[in-house]
């Protein structure tokens, strides 16, 4: 395509010039200059002067407020994004009109390569061709009318790159699982280091321009860690999925472009020591395990991690109830019984314990099992005598609690999971999303004036239920696909006493159910986050009733089934 032929179509997709008639393109397009810009550089900042207006061509920029100088914009907590620029969009006009200093400033996001109009041959134009005005007018009261931005200009992601932390990681296989898991609903395009290679750095950016123009998705993949190709797929991409093994950080690297990307551990082993380095270095959106050795990749974890990424993957959020909650037991069985996979889980209380079984990698069987053993009488009723902060100890089911998850962190799990407790010094929500298994399942499920607070860091660690005892949004902010909620809390429904009126609860009963008083009152809002909410019929299992789990897991399974077809359909559909 010839320069005249790419200035043309370029002016023709951007909101500014598109309703000039072809005589006034004709003149502007020989006084438009090819202007580049690399990504993480500032095309203009705030209080220049308005010497031009610029289209882009290919790239990302971002208009934004309140940068400082000398601080990165992801470290900045006063930078507000107003706009983010793509193909056609222009930038820069209406300094040009009103002869003001830059209002704010733009940089780059991606490598970008763009068209200047200076200000002289801009008012050359005015000056020349009235229809040039109209539009002008026209367009920029329609940029007025949107509060600084046009419609359909704010590009939808597209890009996600795939960056190795250190040589010889093979993530062709990854990204290959990635494109797959999208499905047949997208097509998605892989250009990885060898095909790039092929052709020269400056194409790059157009090449991905014009990938990004006929695909759904698309992937990049850098094989080396420190090649002209890594770092334009660094700067590119709208999404980082960065892959590590099992070696600490470096310390010299502060690694600030690869923050917030989503964190891939692959090895056969991963201390949970070395995965917290990554953790706090890079800050990242989420984390995947994928088990590898040199040889072989354990699939099902690799088609886990796609799914997520992909936004593809069910997630599964487990509320309190305390013995209703083994009813997740019975909906968690009858889903693998299925094949349908579940990918990330959450809870609170008796729902955060089930879910820390279920990452852990128990199977069916064990999770009955070890979720009886841990609300056995022998566990529970370890009364504290005189009673100080609550009625009974933990030390029995602190000890069992051990004994089933060892030393696991939630950060090396297999399976995505965060549990929910509630902090008493702040009055504060808490996701659990590293540290023990056995800590975090103890932490969420301590009932108040049952079970003594925890202390952690400061904090004295309740029963998350007060709080939030269903936390869908918790797993929805993700983005990662449909969640399905499920509320065991039902009806409480006392029994009628001779007089007409209802009998009081025990003690027990009335602690369990004053705890779901707390977070009952957002319920509606909270819970509305989900993509399916099923509610087991546990209404005639009290909640200290721990010696029916058979009852609940059937009335789980029961559940699930009728509402199979339309997990199905939700997991089908993304």
């Amino acid at each position: 395509m010839s320069a005249e032929s790419q200035k043309r179509e370029l002016l023709a997709a951007s909101p500014l010039f598109a309703l000039l008639p072809d005589d006034v393109l004709a003149m502007i397009e020989p006084r438009l200059e090819p202007y580049s810009v690399e990504s993480g550089d500032w095309l203009m900042r705030r209080g220049d002067p308005g010497d031009a207006l610029y289209v882009v061509d290919t790239g990302r920029l971002e208009v934004v407020l309140g940068e400082h100088e000398g601080i990165e914009p992801e470290d900045d907590q006063e930078v507000r994004v107003l706009r983010v620029l793509g193909r056609g969009a222009t930038v820069g006009e209406l300094a040009l009109v009103t002869g003001d200093p830059r209002s704010a400033s733009v940089k780059a996001t991606r490598d970008s390569t763009l068209y200047r109009l200076s200000y002289d041959d801009f008012h050359s134009l005015l000056d020349d061709s009235p229809a040039f005005g109209h539009a002008l007018v026209k367009v920029l009261g329609r940029q007025l009318q949107a509060s600084g931005g046009f419609p359909g200009d704010v590009p939808a992601p597209k890009t996600t790159a795939f960056i190795p932390l250190q040589e010889e990681i093979n993530l062709e296989l990854l990204a290959d699982i990635v494109r797959q898991a999208f499905g047949p609903l997208l097509d998605v395009a892989v250009l990885d280091q060898h095909t790039a290679e092929q052709g020269s750095a400056e194409g790059w950016g157009h090449a991905l321009d014009a990938l990004e123009q006929e695909h759904d998705r698309v992937l990049l993949v850098a094989q080396s860690t420190d090649t002209p190709w890594r770092r334009f797929c660094v700067r590119q991409a709208d999404r980082l999925v960065c892959v590590t093994r099992p070696e600490l950080p470096p310390h010299d690297r502060p690694m600030p472009r690869l923050r917030g990307c989503d964190l891939v551990l692959v090895g056969p082993e991963y201390p949970a020591g070395i995965a917290d380095a990554w953790i706090d270095r890079l800050k990242p959106r989420a984390r995947h395990r994928v088990w590898t050795t040199p040889e072989s990749v354990r699939v099902p974890d690799a088609v886990r991690a796609a799914r997520r990424l992909a936004g593809r993957s069910l997630g599964l959020v487990l509320g309190g109830g305390g013995a209703r909650g083994y009813a997740h037991l019975g909906v968690l069985e009858v889903l693998e019984e299925n094949g349908i996979p579940v990918d990330r889980v959450g809870g609170t209380s008796m729902g955060g314990i089930i879910a820390s079984l279920y990452a852990y990698g128990l199977n069916a069987e064990q999770r009955r099992h070890a979720a009886a053993a841990i609300f056995s009488p022998r566990v529970r009723h370890r009364y504290q005598v005189p009673p100080r902060s609550a009625l009974a100890r933990t030390d029995g089911a602190e000890e069992l609690l051990g004994k089933v998850f060892g030393d696991a962190m939630i950060e090396t799990l297999p399976i995505d999971l965060y549990t929910v407790a509630a902090d008493m010094v702040d009055a504060e929500m808490v996701v659990q999303r590293r540290g023990r298994v056995a800590d975090a399942a103890m932490s969420t499920a301590r009932i108040p004036a049952m079970l003594p607070p925890g202390r952690s860091d400061g904090m004295l660690l309740v029963d998350g239920g007060l709080i939030r005892n269903l936390p869908v949004g918790v797993m929805a902010d993700m983005e990662e696909g449909p969640v399905v909620a499920i509320d065991v809390g039902g009806r409480f429904e006392p029994e009628i006493e001779d007089d007409g009126l209802p009998g009081l609860p025990g003690v027990g009963e009335t602690l369990m159910r004053s705890v779901l008083l707390g977070s009952a009152a957002s319920g509606d809002k909270v819970v509305g986050r989900a993509d399916l909410l099923i509610e087991p019929e546990v209404s005639s299992i009290k909640m200290l009733a721990f010696h029916e789990i058979d009852k609940a897991v059937e009335i789980g399974r029961r559940a699930a089934e009728e509402n199979l077809d339309a997990i199905r359909e939700l997991v089908a559909h993304q």
